[in-house]
């Protein structure tokens, strides 16, 4: 018997991380607004958001075919969603040069917040379809 995995608690995890990242952003951009400006710290969240989602629905739709064709998706996904991300730090970085640091060391957080929690879905969801 196979399980589906609803693509749903994905995104309901998704919204519950970014309501909850994005609490804790404000509340850090009132604290220390020289280090890290609210609207840029909202504007990261959504393009992260944009982003996770996209290459989620697509990875999940590739994932039913077969298993290599899947790795090589994830691999390109993986890179160019990188490069994707490079662009935009080193855009925001130059257009915002005085809050730079504070940038930078804010994508990278929720770099690693987003990705692990789209990896964590993944594997579940392959995981449910080999069982």
């Amino acid at each position: 018997m196979k399980l589906k995995l609803s693509p749903g608690k994905f995104f309901k995890a998704l919204f519950s991380l970014s309501i909850f990242l994005t609490g804790l952003g404000l509340l850090y951009a009132n604290w220390m607004p020289q280090v890290l400006n609210a609207y840029h710290f909202l504007m990261m969240i959504g393009f992260l958001i944009l982003v996770t989602s996209i290459v989620h629905i697509i990875l999940i739709k590739v994932s039913e075919g077969k298993p290599q064709k899947f790795i090589r998706v994830f691999m390109v996904a993986t890179m160019l969603k990188l490069i994707l991300y490079f662009v935009f730090i080193l855009t925001m970085a130059f257009l915002y040069r005085g809050q730079a640091a504070g940038l930078l060391i804010g994508f990278l957080v929720l770099y690693l917040l987003y990705t692990t929690l789209e990896v964590y879905f993944l594997i579940k969801h392959l995981n449910s379809q080999s069982t």
